[in-house]
């Protein structure tokens, strides 16, 4: 006979041996003193976070027979025992991952009419509640509302964004948090003690970080290390079962970033690959020391750094030498590098990258302008004036600021005087209404005494003639949105096309890994090839016409295909810039929330001198 895993031996049986999660336990032991427990009840969180056992323990505690409510559960009646060791049959407890029609959502609503059997209440406890259909949902409404006097509903689910509005409203909601590293080492040396196992020191803080919060697995990997060693577990077999790397050199990296050595810090990152240590557990192991040592610096309670008591000394070392902005930028890098350390061909390369920059790249305070072009602010201010035909009495012109401070104030208004006398003819008068706009407030204006040059005065020698842009017409517009949108919905489908084509074709499968979609030229899909191989298998007819069937499987249209081996420089014309356009992460959102398209793309104006 197989033994019990550990998880399952040392699953709370009562309201004071559950670790964590005392705000649901404070809540739920007041209801059952008060005779206040409700119809039903929503846990939420993260797995391996005592959702079930909570559940559970609710069920124990609603029909057990303790005389005094606030002992209850108190894990020695025949209520409690009976649904401690799974005999009684009126908590009934549904996994909703294996019945999710809404046929199971009846049967369960048919059944709950029953009294219960031996029991006071009859408790149904639905796991991985998001996974019922929608049916199955809305079937379970009325019931889930108003459910007879002596059931209760206990729904458990991972996934609360999945669970419609509509049943959230009906229940009472507990959210579920993370196990901290310090609580669960705290119970891991307990179970080790009474499994007669022995621990060697930093062995349960290397476990619960690499439980990630979940006790189920903390205890999962805790069994598994009994069973790889027959004495002491040492902290070397910790890291040889996960794959992890020694504190040392997650320390050694930590302190060449605050020393802003790049060659130490890339040495630390060659040393751990040499080890052939796993570099994503490594990045997490590295996440997780940042994590903390911002948590401490930036409000500085250990309680919240989470961290175990042979690093809170370390830690405080750290925090002397390190500062907030630099360890949220380290943050931001690091925390984004478990993906491309799974996809990348590359090993640790972007480790490695990650390093360099967060070293070598320069953060900017948070109070600090955005630095702006060079010279652009003087170039808009000191843009050459047209000359005008010379006058006989003409003011100096002030010179122009050459720092982008503010403007000077403007000069006061001058009163109109009569035309200067121009050497060579009279200059014509101009109209009022013909009189340039006064200059807005946060511009320098031209001269007060320096009107605008009249019609006839002499052109510069290479005048810069007006860029001229071309409105195209809606329906040029309105097509190359069209094929964007479907081009999106072929880069979408990708995959799932590719996966669509092996059973027709594991050859032309193969040869799709090395194409992708680049365009949409009305009912014709263009493809990218790598090689010119690609290219030409691709094309042939009876590849090509299987891909096509595919195609119009999942886009519900009949499409072409081409395929082509250079990417074309389309900038320049309507369809490239709508699709430079749509890769705005704003310009997409506008989109989105609006309903819209683009209709044309004017070019960036030029400032006026």
């Amino acid at each position: 006979m197989a033994s019990q895993s550990l998880y399952r031996k040392w699953r709370s049986q009562t309201f004071d041996e559950l670790v964590g999660q005392e705000h649901v336990v404070q809540t739920l032991r007041n209801a059952i003193v008060e005779g206040r427990v409700a119809h039903a009840y929503l846990f939420t969180g993260p797995r391996g976070v005592g959702k079930t056992s909570m559940a559970r323990l609710l069920s124990k505690a609603v029909n057990c027979l303790d005389a005094d409510p606030a002992s209850r559960p108190c894990g020695r009646c025949t209520a409690c025992v009976s649904i401690a060791e799974g005999r009684a049959v009126d908590v009934i407890e549904m996994d909703a991952a294996s019945n999710t029609s809404v046929e199971d959502a009846r049967e369960l609503i048919e059944r709950v009419q029953f009294r219960p059997a031996e029991l006071r209440t009859k408790v149904y406890i639905i796991d991985e509640t998001h996974m019922l259909s929608t049916a199955a949902f809305n079937a379970l409404l009325k019931t889930l509302e108003e459910p007879p006097d002596h059931a209760i509903f206990i729904l458990a689910t991972t996934e609360v964004h999945k669970v419609p509005a509509t049943i959230l409203s009906r229940c009472q909601r507990f959210t579920f948090t993370r196990h901290g590293v310090a609580s669960t080492a705290a119970h891991l040396r307990r179970v080790a003690e009474v499994e007669h196992l022995s621990l060697a020191e930093g062995v349960p803080e290397a476990v619960a970080r690499s439980a990630t919060g979940s006790m189920r697995d903390a205890l999962g990997v805790l069994e598994q290390l009994a069973s790889f060693t027959n004495g002491a577990i040492t902290l070397d077999q910790v890291h040889s079962l996960l794959g992890m790397t020694s504190a040392a050199e997650v320390h050694a990296l930590i302190d060449a970033l605050l020393d802003g050595d790049v060659g130490a810090a890339l040495r630390a990152v060659a040393g751990v690959a040499d080890q052939g240590a796993d570099i994503r557990q490594f990045t997490r192991d590295l996440v997780e020391r940042l994590r903390s040592l911002l948590l401490l610096l930036a409000s500085g309670d250990e309680a919240l750094a989470d961290s175990g008591d042979d690093e809170i000394g370390l830690m405080a070392t750290w925090s002397r030498r390190a500062e907030t902005p630099r360890l949220l930028h380290w943050l931001k890098i690091f925390s984004g590098l478990d993906y491309q350390l799974r996809t990348s061909p590359y090993g640790h390369l972007p480790l490695e990258l990650a390093v360099v920059e967060a070293l070598v790249t320069q953060m900017l305070p948070a109070s600090a302008p955005a630095p702006a072009r060079p010279g652009a602010a003087a170039t808009a201010r000191t843009a050459p004036v047209p000359p005008a035909r010379p006058t006989a009495t003409r003011p100096p012109v002030p010179p122009a600021p050459t720092a982008p401070t503010a403007p000077p104030p403007r000069p006061a208004p001058v009163e109109p005087a009569a035309p200067p006398t121009v050497a060579s003819s009279p200059a014509p008068a101009v109209p009022a209404a013909e009189l340039p706009p006064p200059a807005p407030p946060n511009e320098v204006p031209l001269t007060a005494a320096s009107p605008a040059p009249p019609a006839d005065a002499e052109a510069p020698a290479h005048p810069t003639p007006p860029v001229a842009h071309t409105h195209r017409s809606p329906e040029e517009a309105a097509a190359a949105n069209a094929d964007f949108s479907t081009l999106e919905r072929v880069e979408g489908l990708w995959e799932e096309i590719k996966r669509g084509v092996r059973p027709k074709s594991p050859a032309v499968q193969a040869l799709l890994h090395g194409a992708r979609p680049i365009d949409v030229e009305g009912n014709t899909v263009v493809l990218l090839a790598s090689s010119p191989f690609h290219k030409d298998n691709l094309e042939k007819a009876q590849n090509r016409r299987i891909i096509e069937d595919v195609l119009k499987k999942h886009l519900g249209a009949a499409f072409a295909l081409r395929c082509t081996i250079e990417e074309r420089d389309e900038s320049r014309d309507l369809r490239g810039q709508i699709r430079e356009a749509r890769k705005d992460e704003l310009v997409r959102a506008a989109l989105n929330i609006f309903d819209a398209h683009i209709v044309d793309i004017e070019p960036e104006s030029e400032p006026e001198a």
